[in-house]
């Protein structure tokens, strides 16, 4: 099978989505398959590391002629591919796919039009209320973008099904939609031991840790403020960047917490900082499906989290996890501190956390997409 894989990001690219499309398009080239990339980088274009051909355009290029760029490499390498996988860059790719007479399968993993509404400040809705509203000409042209393109792939991919909810009210058919839960994408390992891992951060005391890109839906700000009531010792652990950074640093210091940045963290540390925690919270008001969860169950972190989303599906109230509702920050600050107290009650969950994750492994996902891959193709 002849696989053209399109991201937006791509390693040097850090986070989920750079992960999931690199090693999903190097374990289909160790299989045999013949694969291709078409990415977006902020550094250099010219050749990686990658076993197979991959062109690079440059994010320093204007979006016109960025797209239009994507669009030209994807329309000629999917002439010589059996299917477009799309992880990013959807509106070029999904055309590019299409132009060329191949099928396409996008993957969305949220919505896009409501997060670049949230990143331009054209609304404070969250995403379920965005689903229900019209709004000014620009978002509705956004909108209307995303629409289309889902509706010119030939399938749809989501992770969880409340995605797949979501994208039904865009007007996507059913039978367009399919869910493939996201997996680990690595063997997980503590390469750094908890001692020494809060030596290096230089934490004393309880260690309360958050793990996410800072933009504003993480709602970042409000776990700052939170923090303040979660005990005279513990400390905020803030891992991960993001454009709100700033704003957030000058927040946590004019509200006088105990919280420290520590920036991205590579991949492969991102479980012994988990292991490490006292607490993992994610105070988020939308996932579709939380890689950094699934993360945090196979080390055990003691979670608390909001009743949102994807998040309903890989968690359980007071099973593995602590849930509260959204916005309710009282519940909280008593989950938080429930757990830094009752040791009984976090062990527990701990253990059932690490129980049932077979699912969620990375050959089962690799399976599922290679099925959907042949079967869009039409490849026995």
């Amino acid at each position: 099978m002849r696989v053209l894989f399109v991201s937006n990001l791509f390693p040097p690219d850090i986070g989920g989505p750079a992960t999931h499309i690199s090693r999903l398009a190097a374990e289909l080239h160790e299989r045999g398959h013949a694969v291709r990339a078409v990415v977006c980088t902020d550094g250099d274009t010219g050749p990686g590391p990658e076993p197979y051909p991959v062109k690079r355009v440059s994010r320093r290029l204007p979006v016109p002629l960025r797209f239009a760029h994507v669009f030209a490499w994807v329309w000629r390498w999917a002439l010589r591919s059996d299917i477009v996988y799309v992880n990013g860059l959807e509106l070029p790719a999904v055309f590019g796919g299409a132009a060329a007479f191949k099928p396409r399968i996008l993957k969305v993993v949220g919505d896009f039009a409501w997060e670049y509404a949230t990143r331009q400040l054209w609304t404070s809705d969250t995403i379920d209320e965005f689903q229900t509203r019209r709004y000014a000409i620009k978002v509705e042209l956004v909108r209307l973008a995303q629409m289309l393109y889902c509706k010119f792939a030939t399938r749809v991919v989501v992770p969880s099904l409340y995605l797949q909810g979501l994208v039904g009210g865009w007007g996507v058919p059913p039978r367009k939609v399919v869910v493939i839960n996201n997996a680990l994408t690595s063997s997980p390992e503590i390469r750094i031991g908890p001692d020494k891992l809060r030596r290096s951060v230089g934490v004393d005391g309880p260690m309360v840790l958050t793990v996410a890109r800072l933009y504003s839906w993480k709602k970042i700000d409000d776990l700052i403020r939170m923090s303040l009531s979660f005990g005279p010792d513990a400390t905020l652990v803030i891992a991960g960047d993001g454009p709100e950074r700033g704003f957030l640093e000058s927040l946590a210091r004019t509200e006088g917490a105990r919280a420290k940045f520590i920036g991205a963290v590579p991949q492969a540390d991102v479980y012994s900082y988990l292991a490490a925690a006292d607490v993992f919270v994610l105070n988020t008001s939308y996932e579709g499906m939380s890689h950094v969860l699934l993360e945090a169950r196979w080390a055990g972190a003691k979670i608390v989290t909001t009743a949102v989303g994807g998040n309903l599906e890989i968690l359980e109230d007071r099973i593995n996890a602590l849930l509260v509702d959204y916005g309710d920050h009282e519940a909280m600050i008593e989950a938080v501190r429930a757990l830094l107290s009752d040791r009984s009650l976090g062990c527990r969950l701990s253990d059932a956390a690490r129980q049932g994750l077979a699912q969620y492994r990375w050959d089962r996902l690799v399976e599922e997409t290679v099925s959907l891959c042949k079967a869009t193709a039409g490849i026995a």
